[in-house]
């Protein structure tokens, strides 16, 4: 596995623009989370913009060393000066990557090895993997499995590739295995009855925390 330059836990703090997902992210943070991924594919662009203009600056109040990434919304990433997150919604990776600042992280959402190997190959600095496992965030979508992983992390190299989709604690380790570099959660920390020791259990099954 290539090193992540990255936190190796990332939370997609998907629904950000409600309060009450906003605090459970800040929380997640103040327990160790070092990457928070804002997302909500519903909301507006106003209701957007003015979620992150709040968050972002409680996020780094909390962590200075805290890693933002913005789902989709380039406007909203040059503001605030996080990195940006793309997929089938929002501008093309060339775009984005001409617009962003040359340091800015860039990554992209993948679901399958077609359009990055050779002079395909996109410009981005991780790949989020998904759903590995059965996930309720999508129930439409049938699970890749761990061997779909391991030849999508193979592909990719020395892209990391972040593991996505019904990752439990006890699955992470399969996950690195299968050379995924980190992973990426939303209702096992985002919807948790005890978030706090959700996140350490997710930290611990990395190897972040004793």
């Amino acid at each position: 596995m290539a090193d992540l330059p990255y936190p190796c836990l990332a939370l997609i703090a998907d629904g950000f623009t409600h309060d009450d997902r906003a605090d459970r992210a800040v929380t997640a943070v103040k327990a160790g989370v070092r990457w928070v991924h804002l997302r909500d594919h519903q909301a507006s662009r106003d209701a957007f913009e003015a979620a992150a203009r709040d968050l972002v600056p409680r996020l780094r109040d909390m962590a200075s060393d805290v890693t933002v990434t913005v789902n989709t919304r380039l406007p909203v990433a040059q503001a605030h000066d996080t990195g940006l997150h793309l997929g089938w919604r929002g501008p093309s990776v060339e775009d984005a990557r001409e617009a962003l600042d040359p340091g800015a992280m860039l990554g992209y959402s993948a679901h399958e090895e077609v359009g990055i190997t050779g002079d395909r190959a996109l410009d981005v600095d991780y790949y989020f993997f998904s759903p590995v496992y059965e996930t309720g965030s999508k129930p439409d979508q049938p699970p890749t499995g761990i061997g779909a992983l391991r030849s999508f992390c193979q592909t990719a190299a020395p892209t990391p590739t972040i593991a996505l989709g019904g990752i439990a604690p006890e699955r992470v380790r399969a996950c690195r295995e299968a050379g995924a570099e980190g992973v990426a959660v939303l209702s096992g920390i985002m919807d948790a009855e005890a978030p706090v020791a959700a996140t350490r259990a997710y930290l611990r099954a990395l190897g972040e925390l004793a």
